[in-house]
């Protein structure tokens, strides 16, 4: 056997192993920011809560401020629950986000933020077949904080199904909730630890602190096509005399 490459050939399988070389170096860059990221989550989860405010003028300066521990008091507006579809241990439901009035010198009268108070099960979705999860008069709130889900992609498809004269809701965006409610909502929520719920229902503290990380195993498969398109411009190369 003789070891011919051929010219054209060659430079088109060194062009796309560099490529797939190329991206799969990325994917493990990638990994690393993911792996830094979940730390710093998992870090900043178990962090003193500190005031709603304050979190939500870094947010709105681009800062990350995701999952941070948040305080906040006001009364909450029960009448004006919004209902987002979800499920909890392979059980479908409801996550209760009700809008808390806030109180203190930070906020301007008649401002809200929606509180994810927690799961309830599908035959809850009343609140008149949950009373006692109702709490009345002015409350202290700790939970995370949280960005808005915005549409685009199956996200967007979904969020077509929203039914707000139901009170049936896919996208966890208070400005959705706040329009049907005629309300002036802040654009953030909070994801409450559930503390304060005197009732079993809704369950709070079900924020699921998670990430997908799959760039190993995509890193894995461009390195596995590199090899492979070597292989086989190694097959070509190599003549029988």
């Amino acid at each position: 056997m003789s070891f011919r490459p051929r010219p054209v050939q060659t430079v088109f399988a060194a062009l796309g192993m560099a490529l797939l070389v190329g991206l799969g170096v990325w994917q493990l860059q990638r990994l690393q920011w993911k792996l830094g990221l979940i730390a710093k989550v998992e870090e900043r989860i178990h962090e003193s809560a500190a005031p709603f405010s304050g979190v939500l003028a870094s947010w709105e300066g681009h800062q990350d401020t995701e999952y941070t521990p948040v305080v906040a008091t006001g009364v909450f507006r029960n009448d004006l629950e919004a209902h987002v579809y979800g499920t909890l241990e392979g059980e479908a439901g409801y996550y209760i986000f009700t809008p808390l009035e806030l109180s203190g010198a930070d906020w301007p009268e008649g401002t809200f933020v929606y509180v994810n108070r927690g799961f309830a099960p599908l035959a809850l979705k009343d609140p008149a077949s949950r009373p006692d999860s109702e709490i009345d008069g002015p409350i202290t709130v700790k939970g995370l904080f949280r960005s808005p889900e915005r549409e685009g992609g199956i996200v967007k498809m979904v969020a077509a199904k929203d039914d707000p004269v139901s009170n049936f809701w896919h996208l966890r965006d208070p400005a959705l909730f706040s329009k049907s409610a005629g309300i002036a909502a802040l654009p953030a929520y909070i994801d409450s630890f559930g503390e304060e719920n005197p009732a079993p229902w809704p369950r709070g503290g079900t924020t699921r602190v998670d990430f997908t990380n799959r760039h190993l195993e995509y890193a894995l498969t461009w390195f596995g096509l590199a090899a492979a398109l070597f292989a086989v411009w190694l097959a070509y190369s190599l003549k029988r005399r």
